[in-house]
């Protein structure tokens, strides 16, 4: 079957006319991938600039804003690694419990120590960083003893 394009001669300019309106199609196509590429390059770059720049303790309370609620946060997760320890049925459960206990057990609680004086903000920070610590240390203890 002959098309017109077979039987006779493409007009001048044709082919410039038609490469012309091809890539004008395909452009926008084109223009939303680079941005789509790019705004996934920026969220994953800010991710990764939120992850380095948090501090390893206050991962553990990221939405703790008041003292009693960075204490509140610590002691549920104490609480969550005392039910796994429960749960696990590991042999050497008695030695991770004894760990877990001597890390993370207060005569007082560095939350009833802090002055009076000291400004909430400042009580906040000082919480995070000493109860992120420990519980970072309890993650450690799981990691190594499969917990």
């Amino acid at each position: 079957m002959d098309t017109r394009f077979d039987r006779y001669e493409i007009p001048a300019g044709h082919e410039t006319r038609f490469l012309a309106k091809l890539d004008a199609a395909t452009r926008p196509q084109r223009r939303q991938n680079v941005l789509r590429w790019s705004a996934l390059a920026t969220a994953a770059a800010a991710a990764i600039l939120a992850f380095v720049l948090i501090p390893a303790g206050n991962r553990h309370f990221l939405g703790a804003h008041t003292p009693e609620a960075v204490y509140c946060a610590y002691l549920d997760k104490v609480g969550a690694y005392y039910e796994q320890l429960g749960t696990s049925g590991a042999t050497e459960a008695g030695d991770w419990e004894a760990a877990l206990t001597a890390l993370t057990n207060e005569t007082i609680p560095l939350f009833d120590q802090l002055p009076e004086e000291m400004s909430r903000r400042e009580k906040v920070r000082v919480l995070k960083r000493y109860y992120g610590d420990l519980l970072d240390g309890a993650e450690r203890l799981q990691q190594d003893w499969n917990i």
